[in-house]
């Protein structure tokens, strides 16, 4: 599964894919034009190089025909047919030749005189197509198939015609098998059109696997955006909180110092009456009310300042084992049982005095939930590179509504609280790259606050040892 994507985000990945579709249906297109005419091209280029070669042989052998008569001052081609060069270049080297289907001498009469295959000889094709007539050219390339020359086989056939003194003496005709030369060039095309394939395959691929990395950089900045304005915004509304705090958590006492004031003015004004006892409690509730004016600018001083200390690595096992040895007389008394859960040494980047304050608070907060003889459980693991702490009860648990609005500054289920503890709790915990959840307990009734923090890495270890 996904992570969820940002409401003003997804507009914009919407926008992205459709790009990416009309990129690779692009390339797909245009890869598939160039390909089509590339296939084309070397089958073309197949073609007419067998071709150029077929008649490069013809004419060739032609001429060393014509050379052989002018030597022989022969003028009947007839003369050549046991021509040892001829049987031994037709044998040796030209129906090894791949494709190569027949090669023969015609004189101007249309007798076959000489033929890679001795039985026809003194035979005549039976086809129109090789008529033995002197052609207005001297090589001329056909197609045609005959019962004769070319034992029926479909031919790409070359005629060059034989010249004595000038006079047209006959023809020599040699034959490329046309179903051969069907099946190369249509090997030749499969070859090209599959290399094309993976070529413009790979490139659409490559395409897609690039647009997959821009929209997931797109998806997680737009996702970082919106938690960054998020967390803006809860900052906005704790300030919000904090100032509306503040001004309760003062008036209330400066007003019950102020009455006080008053009350013992109008005493040495001889306006009323008080005994001794009367002033002396006065005065001592105005010193109550001052000692928590002054814990809460302690409290408030600690939630808006930050660390001046870069973090050292602290062993959160240990913190924990030591928030639990400060609670003992207190856990002792209310017969609460503590279970410990503690790994091997989780060690975490962060101070070590904000990370027991989080611990005993938290743990504070489970032992006044619980009743005379509750539970509380606490667990510290390591999960893929972070270090999860937390602290379960089986208390009455915290209503679903509440679970977030108690790290709000100022906000309190408890008759006697400030407000300010979880809140402090989850800065601490944020600004060490952490998070801090208040979750229901999935088994029975009770609360379960979760602390996610990012493991020490070796070098931070070894760094501050």
């Amino acid at each position: 599964m996904g992570e969820p994507i940002p409401p003003k985000s997804r507009g914009s990945t919407i926008s992205i894919w459709s790009c990416v579709i009309a990129a690779v249906a692009v390339v797909g297109l245009l890869g598939g034009g160039i390909a089509a005419f590339d296939v084309q091209r070397a089958v073309d280029d197949l073609r007419g190089e067998e071709l150029r070669r077929l008649q490069f042989n013809a004419e060739r052998t032609g001429a060393q025909i014509e050379g052989q008569l002018l030597e022989s001052k022969s003028r009947d081609v007839a003369s050549i047919k046991e021509a040892p060069w001829l049987r031994r270049y037709w044998s040796q080297n030209l129906m090894k030749q791949s494709g190569r289907l027949y090669a023969a001498v015609v004189d101007r009469a249309g007798r076959i005189v000489a033929h890679t295959n001795p039985d026809l000889q003194g035979r005549q094709p039976a086809s129109a197509d090789f008529d033995a007539t002197e052609s207005s050219s001297a090589t001329r390339l056909f197609t045609g198939s005959d019962e004769v020359l070319t034992l029926g086989e479909a031919a790409i056939n070359v005629q060059v015609s034989i010249y004595g003194g000038g006079d047209f003496l006959g023809s020599y005709l040699t034959g490329l098998d046309a179903g051969w030369l069907d099946e190369r060039l249509a090997a030749e095309r499969w070859s090209r059109a599959r290399f094309w394939a993976i070529l413009v395959a790979g490139m659409c691929a490559l395409l897609l696997l690039s647009s997959v990395a821009v929209v997931r950089v797109t998806r997680h900045t737009a996702r970082l955006e919106y938690e960054l304005d998020a967390a803006h915004a809860r900052r906005i509304s704790e300030m919000h909180e904090l100032v509306l705090g503040i001004a309760h958590e003062i008036r209330n006492p400066l007003n019950a110092i102020r009455l006080n004031l008053h009350t013992i003015g109008q005493v040495f004004r001889d306006e009323a009456a008080l005994d001794d006892a009367e002033i002396r409690s006065m005065l001592g509730e105005m010193t109550r009310e001052i000692t928590r004016l002054e814990n809460l600018m302690r409290e408030m001083l600690g939630f808006v300042q930050t660390s001046a200390d870069p973090p050292a690595p602290v062993d959160v096992s240990d913190e924990v084992q030591r928030a639990v040895s400060f609670f003992g007389p207190n856990l002792e008394r209310r017969g609460v049982q503590v279970r410990l859960d503690v790994g091997e040494a989780c060690r975490v980047a962060m101070d070590g005095r904000r990370l027991r304050q989080v611990l005993l608070n938290l743990l504070n907060n489970a032992l006044e939930a619980l009743p005379a003889g509750g539970n509380i459980e606490i667990s510290v693991q390591r999960r893929r590179g972070q270090i999860e702490v937390s602290v379960t009860d089986d208390g009455p648990g915290i209503r679903t509504e509440d679970r977030e609005r108690v790290f709000v500054p100022f906000y309190s289920t408890k008759a006697s609280g400030t407000g300010l503890g979880l809140a402090l709790a989850r800065k601490f915990v944020e600004e060490a790259g952490g998070t801090i959840a208040c979750e229901e307990r999935p088994d029975r009734p009770g609360c379960r606050f979760r602390i996610v923090l990012p493991a020490s890495t070796g070098a931070e270890v070894e760094l501050a040892t």
